[in-house]
């Protein structure tokens, strides 16, 4: 990987920006790392300038934590020190290191993508030095910012940080995929996980035991309330609470990969505008096909515009299917203002190493794209489903990322779907759900939608 370009590093000082003052006065110098410093220099701030390649060795200590530095300068250990001219001297490639990261370098030069085309955690970086559960890009800029602090005490001169947020942020968001635990095509669909046509979701017993609930139900003049048409229940345990969530509505476009309902629908419009009447944001989620379809995502927010009365302003694409920076594009072209889609389907963390809202990077133009993305941070299906952890596990790591969010002033979000909230599939999660909820709320979260969020942060910007 080349030296970061001029509009690279602006990019990465964009971010920076958002942790720190950075006063216009301050002399920034940028130089390849075997090049020699000005004798005469005094009070300049030096960046190397890094042409080697990622360097998976490299750790410091920082923050009590073994953090990884993708690209060093020296052999020093110490992340910067002072000269005796008062020239900040920073000793490894910090800017670039959080380039790599943040941008999403690493998936642009993937050549290997699971069997929905995604970049997988497996695939990734983050698996290979085990930083997953780490927003690395917020440390590394928090080294910088310690850098930037001593300088200002040496010199006597005004500093600031910068934090969105006093303790954390909290961006709830749920995904509408499914409305119907008994419709036939559920129902059926269980037949051909049983007889193995199709991945089991659940245990075999278990998939059986639901499958009879089904077929009772669906003969049974009496029906039962659907488990999945539970927005009345969310949206009252969430009003008590002071949470305004996100509602993602899904069209069904793929037969098989979509949801089984359409924009249209009477219910599904009525829904739409109960949401939005008492204050939580309905958004997009793109179909399985959108990804790389600019026409689909453009006709699609266009019918979820005429039921809304709006143009909705974010998007996250289904099964989290996204072609970087592809996907970006067409949301921007279908004058979407921000995407939530980037999280590892496979375990929660940091897909981009960062605990804010963020702008991504189009390589193809070396230029920073106009939408922000909020990081998808947990969502319990990676968890519950591909990791099979526990409900006292998935707790532990909420209340770790709480606290990664709490270091830096920002974010945690949490997407979980209205169709993983019945006792029948994950045993005491309609108890455990509206707990976790509460403690989030008493662990200091300022709870906005996707869109205050977006708004919150270009205020800052």
């Amino acid at each position: 990987m080349k030296p970061l370009s001029t509009n690279q590093l602006k990019y990465v000082l964009f971010h920076l920006k958002q942790h720190v003052l950075i006063d216009e006065s301050w002399t920034f110098i940028y130089k390849l790392s075997e090049e020699p410093l000005p004798l005469d220099a005094k009070a300049k701030i030096v960046f190397p300038l890094s042409v080697n390649t990622i360097n998976l060795n490299k750790k410091v200590e920082f923050m009590g934590k073994q953090i990884p530095i993708l690209f060093p300068s020296s052999k020093e250990n110490k992340v910067y020190e002072l000269d005796r001219n008062g020239n900040l001297l920073f000793h490894h490639d910090l800017l670039k290191s959080a380039f790599y990261i943040l941008s999403g370098y690493q998936e642009i030069q993937a050549t290997q993508l699971d069997d929905i085309d995604r970049f997988s955690y497996k695939n990734s970086i983050q698996e290979k030095l085990n930083i997953v559960t780490l927003p690395i890009v917020n440390y590394y800029f928090e080294m910088i910012i310690e850098g930037l602090e001593a300088y200002c005490r040496f010199h006597s001169l005004k500093f600031k940080r910068k934090r969105l947020f006093d303790q954390f942020g909290f961006f709830l968001s749920h995904d509408v995929d499914r409305v119907e635990f008994y419709h036939p095509r559920e129902v059926a669909f269980k037949i051909k996980q049983l007889i193995g046509l199709a991945p089991l979701t659940y245990s075999y017993r278990l998939t059986a035991i639901l499958f009879l609930k089904g077929v009772i139900h669906l003969l049974s003049p009496f029906k039962r309330e659907d488990p999945w048409w539970n927005f009345d229940w969310i949206m009252r345990l969430e009003k008590q609470l002071g949470i305004r969530s996100t509602f993602f509505f899904l069209k069904q476009q793929h037969k098989n990969r979509d949801s089984r309902y359409q924009f249209s629908d009477k219910k599904i419009k009525k829904l739409a505008q109960t949401l939005l009447s008492n204050g939580f944001e309905v958004g997009l989620h793109g179909s399985f096909d959108s990804a790389d379809n600019p026409t689909m995502l453009k006709q699609q927010t266009d019918e979820l515009s005429s039921i809304l009365g709006a143009s909705p302003k974010g998007i996250r694409q289904h099964f989290l299917r996204f072609k970087h920076p592809v996907t970006f594009k067409h949301q921007i072209a279908a004058k979407l203002k921000y995407d939530c889609t980037l999280g590892f389907a496979e375990h929660d963390g940091y897909r981009n190493g960062y605990c804010y809202p963020f702008k991504p990077y189009d390589f193809e133009n070396d230029r920073m794209l106009e939408i922000w993305e909020i990081p998808l941070i947990m969502m319990e299906v990676s968890l519950l489903n591909y990791r099979g952890a526990t409900l006292e596990q998935l707790q532990q790591s909420v209340f770790h990322h709480i606290e990664e969010a709490r270091k830096f002033g920002g974010l945690f979000s949490l997407l979980w779907h209205n169709c993983r909230l019945m006792d029948e599939e994950f045993i005491g999660i309609e108890k455990f759900y509206p707990d976790l909820l509460k403690q989030i709320i008493e662990w200091g979260a300022h709870s906005l939608t996707g869109i205050q969020m977006v708004e919150k942060i270009s205020k800052e910007e």
